[in-house]
């Protein structure tokens, strides 16, 4: 018999107004494209079923969405966080928090590396133009077709990331006002563009921990590159 896929569960984005959980077509394209099983997970905070779905998946995918809540990291929320998901927040930083301590692979997009560097002790620029304000800034919620690169990175040598590309520079989409601020402890920066904002992080130890900041599931279908970021994530989870 064929080898089973591996099953990845990828968070869900929520809609409060009319109870529904959703989520856009590329992130379980490029999951299921890389040789993965895409489920979309149910939204819950009750731990005692996110510990059976963490007994149940092979790996976690954390997608895009809305602001962290500025009190998991410690701070009061200022005028320029937008909007906040208080279910997302905690199914999304138990997931993170318990795949790193059980070694289970996660990738986090976007949001989804914020989450992770938050689940693990560190901190987010509410909004990267304020509090970045005396720097010249890269722009990072860009008026372009959503696939399209509009900035450069440029990543560390033989990190998870530099081994999907090859390449020490090359050009992302962006979608985003925060970031990460202070990174937690563990983790190592592997990317960044030209203004020092951090574009992706991976766990020192972990079989795979990796987050990007820029938005691979809209680039893929355009750019085979980024589907590589899918395969290895997925090939971690077999």
């Amino acid at each position: 018999m064929p080898k089973l896929r591996p099953l990845i569960g990828i968070t869900p984005w929520y809609n409060y107004e009319d109870a529904m959980t959703y989520i856009k077509k590329g992130y379980c394209e490029g999951i299921n494209q890389a040789g993965g099983m895409a489920v979309l997970l149910p939204l819950s905070s009750d731990e005692e079923f996110l510990n059976e779905l963490m007994n149940r998946c092979d790996g976690f995918l954390l997608s895009g969405g809305p602001d962290v809540d500025a009190r998991t990291f410690g701070e009061e929320n200022t005028p320029y966080n937008g909007n906040i998901s208080p279910y997302r927040d905690a199914m999304e930083l138990y997931i993170a928090r318990r795949a790193v301590e059980l070694n289970i692979p996660i990738f986090g997009i976007c949001r989804g590396i914020q989450v992770m560097n938050v689940a693990m002790g560190g901190t987010l620029y509410q909004d990267i133009y304020t509090q970045n304000a005396e720097k010249k800034m890269v722009k990072h919620t860009q008026d372009a077709p959503k696939w399209y690169p509009t900035h450069e990175i440029r990543i560390k040598p033989n990190s998870k990331v530099w081994t999907c590309f090859k390449e020490e520079v090359i050009g992302v989409n962006s979608f985003h006002h925060q970031a990460i601020k202070d990174l937690a402890a563990d983790f190592e920066v592997t990317s960044t563009a030209s203004d020092g904002i951090i574009e992706s992080i991976e766990h020192k130890s972990h079989v795979f921990a990796v987050g990007v900041q820029w938005h691979p599931e809209l680039m893929w279908q355009e750019d085979e590159r980024f589907l590589k970021l899918f395969k290895a994530f997925v090939n971690c989870c077999r």
